[in-house]
């Protein structure tokens, strides 16, 4: 049997932020929290968590100033809020972006009566 000592991991916190640090893992990592948020993460503050992950992998030498404004910025409401949000995430060197759903896409422009009629083969002549 080998005794040697297997050296401690990272924590997940530690891993999370260094990944965080790549721009675009943090980008798809806010979209992807943004995307696939639950009801109940509104009362979690999962939104103001991620938000501050980035916050701390990307300008951690700020970090108390943008969690202030994270704060700021969770509390308003409406087109305040978005706009706040998209100069915060800029100023991060990301930005906030509208995009197709590509699922309502299909849906939306899916002919309601398309269906798929078997045609009669029709021997040509050779």
């Amino acid at each position: 049997m080998n005794n040697a000592k297997i050296p401690p991991s990272d924590s997940y916190d530690e891993y999370h932020i260094k990944e965080l640090q790549d721009i675009n893992y943090a980008a798809v990592y806010l979209e992807a929290v943004i995307e696939d948020h639950d009801p109940e993460d509104i009362q979690t503050n999962f939104l103001k968590l991620a938000l501050s992950d980035v916050a701390e992998a990307l300008a951690s030498e700020q970090l108390a100033t943008h969690t202030e404004t994270i704060e700021t910025i969770l509390q308003k409401q409406g087109a305040e809020a978005i706009y706040g949000l998209a100069d915060w995430l800029k100023g991060l060197g990301l930005k906030l972006t509208v995009t197709v759903d590509k699922e309502a896409e299909i849906q939306d422009f899916a002919p309601e009566d398309s269906v798929i009629e078997a045609h009669e083969m029709i021997p040509v002549a050779a």
